[in-house]
């Protein structure tokens, strides 16, 4: 009987830990981010959201650079801009390109909250974003 329930015991948390292995390594929202090289040093970072998505005007957005392996952030505007979405007054239709000036190369490391909301569902979600991105 002990061997019995030590067995499933273990079934049971190899299941539960592949299954949060599983769920860390899945992004929690689904803002993508990509980097545009404009000129030497100068770049566009990118946010993006699918379609029935917008991210809120007014909201406490908190976005944070930092750098790795020889690559310097020399300026960064981290301010959200865009149009007003057509059918939402209050959420941004989509969010222009942010001027980023970089030296070197290596990783740029994204973290902070950025607010968004779901038209379909109808709710607001803060996305906690963890992310890095290659500079070659």
């Amino acid at each position: 009987m002990y061997k019995c329930m030590l067995t499933f015991s273990l079934f049971c948390f190899g299941f539960f830990s592949a299954s949060m292995a599983d769920s860390f390594n899945q992004k929690a929202h689904p803002i993508t981010f990509s980097i545009k090289k404009v000129s030497e040093g100068k770049y566009q970072l990118q946010m993006d959201l699918p379609p029935d998505y917008g991210f809120q005007k007014l909201a406490p957005h908190k976005l944070l650079l930092s750098s790795k392996g020889g690559l310097a952030v020399k300026k960064a505007d981290l301010t959200l801009t865009g149009p007003t979405h057509p059918k939402k007054v209050e959420y941004f239709e989509y969010v222009k390109a942010m001027p980023l000036t970089l030296e070197g190369k290596g990783s740029l490391e994204l973290n902070g909250k950025i607010f968004y909301c779901n038209f379909v569902k109808n709710i607001c979600i803060p996305g906690k974003v963890s992310e890095t991105i290659e500079i070659p």
